[in-house]
């Protein structure tokens, strides 16, 4: 392996892979080791779940893994968890979501032990303090 690659199999790397579909502009096939999701851009047919909303349903999940697991460790009766996501492509600059809102709603617990649910998840989710702080990305484009 070359200086600075990543080593795919290790267990701490999360890989998918994405194609287009023959004849369906818009509409893309994700496939995450034996699953396959079926996406559309927003200027595709509009029926499946789109980008940005797969970004928001990775932090939901995140979110209710995380909280249901703290509360878990923690010996918590926590009976339910709501999670509501939302954001809003940029006005001014397209190319970034000018805000993301994100409430979790959390059922069999008071609000004192919300709130260490809160911390421990803000603590320890990656994809909410990559979308908080921002992350670094690498790109490369070939061709074939």
């Amino acid at each position: 392996m070359s200086a600075g690659a990543v080593d795919v199999s290790a267990s701490n790397v999360a890989a998918v892979s994405g194609h287009t579909i023959a004849g369906v502009p818009g509409r893309f096939v994700i496939d995450a080791r034996a699953n396959h999701l079926v996406t559309d851009s927003r200027f595709g047919p509009g029926e499946s779940i789109q980008a940005g909303e797969l970004l928001l349903s990775a932090l939901a999940s995140c979110a209710m893994a995380n909280v249901e697991a703290n509360a878990q460790e923690l010996g918590l009766p926590l009976t339910g968890i709501r999670v509501e996501a939302s954001h809003a492509r940029g006005g001014e600059d397209p190319t970034r979501y000018d805000f993301t809102r994100f409430t979790i709603t959390t059922s069999g617990v008071d609000q004192a032990a919300a709130d260490v649910l809160r911390d421990r998840f803000v603590s320890t989710c990656p994809i909410y303090n990559t979308i908080r702080r921002g992350g670094g990305i690498e790109l490369t484009v070939l061709a074939s």
